[in-house]
């Protein structure tokens, strides 16, 4: 990134807990210059998710801030956040999701953010597959429609900020393809995207830079370009977290059956 980009999140010694005696995130800190696409990477539970929802507003630190960029990103609806629980409603069809929305996101300067009557030819709209589906409940969806769905409606408004948690998760390798293409043009329009994923490869082909969190604190902060190859990036960003040996009870069956 050039010198004078921007910065358009800038996250400055975030703790929080969910409990008095419990600690997720312990003194976090960093920017995300404008446009950049940066993926999140951790085991679960290590804070990941509590990150976003501080960024997003949905949760106040109990020390520090999260900021947000007004002169890059200003506004809540120049901000669309993918959720492991989706954001349309289940029992409404794709077509009445996306007319709420457009109600949501209309203006007296603009009335008609989206043309209702033309869906099925919107470029999102048929890059998902989803024209057939416009008249389908959202909960009759399969899971990788629903999240192809999740995805399409949440840029139809244009964010500027897209922040997406899991996105590859119970997706299909042909989604799969088209997320990772998504994430290119929406780097190349000058979107920033934050990617929470576990899918090293996935990351590895999207984004300019890892962070990667262990006991809630910043292990490794890195461009994607400073890794000769991705199995050296595979070795730096993955974290072998030490257990004990779990017994099922599966041989003590089989010995009671012997």
């Amino acid at each position: 990134m050039p010198e004078s980009t921007p910065i358009a999140i800038s996250v400055r010694n975030v703790t929080f807990g969910y409990t008095r005696h419990d600690t997720v995130l312990d003194h976090v800190g960093f920017d995300v210059p404008h446009g950049q696409s940066l993926a999140v990477l951790g085991y679960n539970g290590v804070g990941k998710t509590t990150l976003f929802r501080i960024i997003t507003g949905l949760l106040r630190p109990r020390s520090g801030e999260a900021i947000v960029n007004a002169d890059v990103i200003h506004g809540m609806r120049d901000v669309f956040m993918l959720s492991a629980d989706g954001a349309l409603a289940m029992q409404l069809s794709l077509r009445e999701n996306i007319s709420f929305r457009a109600k949501l996101f209309a203006t007296r300067q603009d009335p008609s953010p989206i043309d209702l009557d033309q869906l099925d030819r919107l470029p999102l709209i048929e890059a998902f597959g989803l024209a057939d589906r416009l008249d389908t409940k959202v909960g009759e969806l399969s899971s990788g429609l629903r999240r192809r769905a999740d995805i399409a409606v949440g840029l139809l408004f244009h964010p500027h900020l897209v922040m997406l948690d899991e996105p590859t998760n119970a997706v299909d390798p042909a989604t799969r393809d088209l997320l990772i293409e998504l994430s290119h043009q929406l780097s190349d329009s000058g979107r920033t995207l934050l990617t929470i994923t576990h899918d090293l490869d996935y990351c590895w082909r999207i984004a300019d830079r890892a962070i990667l969190f262990d006991h809630g604190r910043i292990a490794i902060d890195r461009r994607i370009a400073d890794f000769p190859d991705f199995d050296t990036f595979k070795a730096a960003m993955t974290i072998d977290e030490p257990h004990p040996a779990v017994l099922f009870g599966f041989n003590e069956e089989r010995s009671h059956r012997s």
